[in-house]
């Protein structure tokens, strides 16, 4: 499972970058949060070559988001195009679809939704687990599974969102999910344990002992 870092935040995506993930994506809300334009933020992170960049449209109609589709392409056509699920959304993903740009459909909570996604040609769906479990009830790492069996069989990828805890990580990549969007925090999270920390501690002890070194 590869790993997306969603965020807006420079220093976030540097240190995630860094670490190995090979892509960004964000949301309005995390642009706004760092006072950056979308356009602007896109066209810092086209001059590193990731494997995956979204840039997400709004709007209660078709045309507006295209309109606002086709400013992005400008920026880099290899922009992936977020788009929230809804009806006039998923007009917009055949759309796009049909003119060869690849499409990401996110706030998917139900198998439902993730499908009617893949039927109007996105070549991502970002079912969102936490949320989903906060939910009456509901089992965001079940829809999952479901959608992931459903969309290895049809060429499209499932990007994991709205994760939670370490175990949703680990299960996610136990049931071949290929992509996780993940928050800083968590990310950094995945990388610590108390076993580690001694082991570094101790070889690093037994290593300014030694008389010969590197």
């Amino acid at each position: 499972m590869k790993y997306l870092i969603d965020s807006a935040n420079p220093e976030e995506i540097g240190q995630a970058l860094a670490w190995g993930a090979c892509g960004i994506t964000a949301n309005p809300s995390m642009y706004r949060a760092q006072k950056v334009q979308i356009l602007d933020f896109l066209q810092t992170y086209t001059r590193e070559e990731l494997e995956f960049l979204s840039g997400e449209v709004v709007a209660d109609d078709v045309q507006t988001m295209l309109a606002q589709a086709e400013r992005i392409a400008q920026v880099d056509p290899n922009i992936v195009i977020k788009i929230n699920f809804s009806p006039e959304g998923l007009e917009l993903c055949k759309l796009l679809h049909r003119r060869g740009v690849r499409c990401a459909m996110t706030l998917i909570f139900t198998v439902a939704q993730a499908v009617a996604a893949m039927n109007a040609g996105a070549d991502y769906v970002f079912p969102f687990v936490g949320r989903t479990d906060a939910f009456a009830g509901g089992d965001g790492l079940q829809m999952v599974e479901a959608v992931q069996q459903i969309a290895s069989r049809r060429g499209v990828s499932v990007v994991a969102a709205s994760i939670k805890s370490l175990y949703q990580l680990e299960a996610l990549a136990k049931m071949g999910v290929p992509y996780a969007a993940l928050p800083f925090a968590l990310y950094r999270q995945s990388l610590m344990h108390p076993l580690t920390v001694d082991g570094q501690k101790t070889f690093a002890e037994d290593w300014a002992q030694m008389q010969h070194s590197i």
